[in-house]
């Protein structure tokens, strides 16, 4: 955790265009999950022990929706389109390997998160 904080994870966004840094949105823990973006000028993301999926504007980092997870997501969000409704589909099961890290950093830091395992896949509906 750096000095004066009190945060351990963060999602960026980096323009390639001009190689300098869009946004920047900070987290308490780690991310252990991917991140998907879309030419829709969505990002999605999970992997915090927080719990939520959350979809974010591409260009400003705004947060445009967050959905509460049974469990941690560590699944790669994908999208598809089904009778010409857009989706977004992701699996939510904290593994062995994230509640070991979970368990380190709960000593490290004298808390107690618990992230219970799962196994669902959740998907949503984006809109028109």
């Amino acid at each position: 955790m750096r000095p004066g904080t009190d945060h351990i994870g963060e999602l960026q966004a980096w323009n390639v265009d001009t190689g300098e840094r869009a946004w920047t949105t900070t987290f308490e823990s780690q991310n252990w999950g991917p991140v998907l973006a879309t030419a829709g000028d969505l990002v999605f993301m999970g992997g915090t022990n927080d719990r939520y999926f959350r979809a974010f504007d591409s260009r400003t980092g705004e947060i445009l929706w967050k959905q509460r997870t049974n469990s941690g997501i560590t699944g790669v969000p994908v999208t598809y389109t089904l009778d010409g409704k857009q989706y977004v589909a992701v699996q939510s099961g904290w593994g062995v390997d994230a509640q070991r890290e979970q368990n380190l950093l709960n000593m490290a830091k004298g808390e107690s998160h618990y992230v219970p395992q799962g196994g669902v896949i959740w998907v949503f509906a984006l809109p028109d």
